[in-house]
């Protein structure tokens, strides 16, 4: 067993970052919050979890979020965080493919696939248009919907999110492509531990329909992200929905890249949270 810290985070790089969904909530096991009302949406051959806080949907326009890479949402989001958002309109949690209660689909994973799984989920409650948040991945996902199907979307608030990974820190590129190298020391203070992992098999191996390929999941995922070539600028200036850009000061994300994607979308700001890392950016004090 390590006996220094970041010896787990050592160990973690072999398994890649998956843009690094990060322990957000691990303080928190699960949540005890008001009964959500739970179901899955048909996604072609994929069924898709979600999970209703703030009452039924009532025509209302939600706030649509979805965790970070490998996180389920029992993780993802704090109770805190959930109860705030719901108590202002309905807030629907999602998880996407390969994470907490949805399952994996044969083949490789495109993230325009992804985006068509929030799509579908959303039609299938009958949400004309939603404020779209997500974390890390869950960012690139609905910012991928705003990019593809702008009118579906009120508002977008990306959070740790670049629209290309690229805009990630140039070490982290360089980890996420090539799973031998070593992180150096001034990254292993970011990275999520081997507990953080541990974490997000627990759930998947409790929750999921196929609970034991879950590193399957993790290498399918990481292999999508290393050759995903993003969206290009012009792509990004087609955005329509009023949009927050946030980004931590020492974030994964780097924050003169947060800083241009807050200048390409039209209608956008940047939020640069001080003295906040990629682990810690969802948490609510």
């Amino acid at each position: 067993m390590p006996t220094d810290p970041s010896d787990d985070r050592l160990n973690l790089h072999r398994r890649g970052l998956l843009g690094a969904g990060a322990a957000l909530a691990l303080a928190t096991k699960g949540y005890a919050m008001d009964k959500p009302q739970t179901g899955y949406a048909e996604a072609g051959d994929l069924k898709v979890y979600y999970e209703i806080h703030g009452g039924p949907l009532d025509g209302r326009t939600p706030m649509v979020a979805l965790p970070g890479g490998l996180i389920p949402i029992e993780v993802g989001f704090t109770p805190d965080f959930i109860a705030r958002f719901s108590a202002r309109r309905p807030l629907v949690l999602v998880e996407p493919q390969g994470h907490g209660h949805t399952g994996d689909r044969p083949g490789p994973a495109r993230m325009e696939q992804l985006s068509d799984d929030l799509l579908a989920v959303m039609a299938h409650l009958k949400i004309a248009k939603a404020h779209l948040m997500g974390h890390s991945l869950g960012g690139m996902i609905a910012t991928g919907l705003a990019i593809r199907h702008p009118e579906r979307v009120a508002s977008l608030c990306p959070v740790s999110a670049p629209y290309t990974f690229d805009g990630f820190l140039a070490e982290l590129v360089v980890l996420q492509r090539d799973p031998t190298h070593a992180p150096s020391a001034e990254l292993i203070p970011l990275l999520p531990t081997e507990a953080d992992f541990a974490s997000w098999r627990a759930v998947y191996e409790r929750v999921n329909p196929q609970p034991k390929t879950f590193d399957a999941v993790v290498e399918k995922l990481n292999a999508m992200l290393a050759a995903w070539p993003g969206w290009i600028p012009a792509q990004v200036t087609t955005i329509k929905a009023p949009t927050l850009v946030v980004s931590g000061d020492n974030d994964f994300m780097r924050i003169d890249f947060a800083d241009q994607m807050a200048k390409l979308i039209p209608h956008a700001r940047l939020a640069a949270l001080p003295d906040t890392t990629h682990i810690t950016i969802l948490k609510t004090r």
